[in-house]
């Protein structure tokens, strides 16, 4: 049997290459490390001031997860009680309020506007929402940097409608600030939570936002849910004072000609107040049926209202984002590569240069 030794093609590295590169590898970054440790640095110094200069204030993440539950027990009789005032038998459409829709109605301008211009008690002082949010979110020192004409602004008036053009636009700003430093999203795929998130520069503007907003999306949802009911409400209600008052002056015609009938004998005479007895009777069963109408719409205006189930609460104190010094990390990064490439260069220029000698 004769004895074969397989050719290695050129283009192909044996075991014994590989750890022969691997060696000289090791050998030329131990040879060079002082370019290593050079490039590191330096890399890591250009990070860290990129950070120092690019610093960001500390910002404070209010989250809360709820649930929004929405009743139909106040539909069944709906239909039936629009029917009597003319209304048909439609219901509040939910539709508009369901999935990526109300994610955007939470964060829609209508909402935020009305959450801002709202008067609460901040420090033991009533103050525009607006006003607290332009003082301790940031946006003097970012959006309004230029601006020093706003070093001191503070909305005046509650009512957008009657606000000047240029606050008005500074209420749209305000507004966009607002929606940046909202966030809602699903808690998860499987749940039907609902997790509402801001993050401010000041840890009582987080938790205050929040709140106040939540509330302001129950206040306007509940509002635009209920809205045919008010609608049917109001009508029957009107029905019913319009019915009292008939009743009223049908119940006093009906007393006076009971006691004029009574002084006569004659039968003949009797018969207008058995017509305003018999009016009276019927205007007295509708009237009574339009009051039971109106309160079992009071009864089902209850039942259509939104429930905001809150199933965790903000959590105090809050916990702080400060600055992770990214480009900090990304600069050493950097340093480490770019000294690679020239270790790199430099064996290969060394290696062409000994080649020649």
């Amino acid at each position: 049997m004769s004895n074969t030794t397989t050719q290695v093609p050129d283009d192909q590295l044996t075991p014994r290459d590989v750890i022969i590169k691997v060696i000289e590898i090791k050998d030329a970054l131990i040879k060079n490390w002082k370019i290593l440790v050079l490039f590191s640095v330096l890399g890591a110094g250009i990070g860290f001031g990129m950070d120092q200069y690019l610093r960001t204030a500390t910002e404070y993440e209010a989250t809360m997860v709820f649930n929004l539950g929405t009743s139909g027990g106040g539909n069944s009789g709906m239909g039936d009680l629009a029917g009597l005032v003319g209304l048909g038998g439609s219901t509040p459409d939910a539709n508009i309020f369901v999935g990526e829709n109300f994610f955007y109605f939470v964060t829609s301008r209508p909402v935020m506007e009305r959450t801002l211009m709202k008067e609460l008690e901040i420090n033991g002082k009533k103050t525009l929402l607006a006003n607290f949010f332009i003082d301790s979110s940031g946006i003097k020192q970012k959006e309004w940097e230029e601006r020093e004409d706003l070093a001191n602004f503070h909305f005046v008036k509650k009512d957008s409608v009657k606000m000047s053009l240029n606050d008005r636009i500074l209420l749209n700003q305000v507004v966009e600030k607002a929606q940046n430093v909202t966030g809602i999203k699903e808690l998860g795929s499987k749940s039907s939570f609902i997790t509402l998130t801001a993050t401010t520069e000041n840890a009582n503007l987080s938790v205050l936002w929040l709140n106040t907003l939540l509330e302001t999306v129950e206040e306007v949802y509940t509002e635009n849910q209920t809205r045919k009911t008010r609608k049917t409400l109001r009508l029957l209600e009107r029905r019913a004072d319009s019915l009292a008052a008939i009743l009223s002056n049908t119940e006093t015609r009906l007393a006076r000609a009971l006691y004029n009938s009574s002084m006569i004998i004659d039968p003949v005479a009797k018969v207008p107040a058995n017509k305003l007895e018999r009016s009276t009777s019927f205007i007295q069963g509708l009237y009574t049926e339009a009051v039971a109408s109106a309160e079992r719409m009071r009864v089902s205006l209850v039942k259509e209202a939104p429930l905001f189930t809150i199933i965790e609460d903000v959590k105090l104190p809050l916990d702080a984002k400060k600055n992770d010094q990214k480009r900090l990390k990304i600069g050493v990064l950097s340093g480490f590569l770019l000294a690679l490439v020239v270790i790199y260069f430099k064996s290969v220029f060394n290696s062409i240069s000994e080649n020649k000698a």
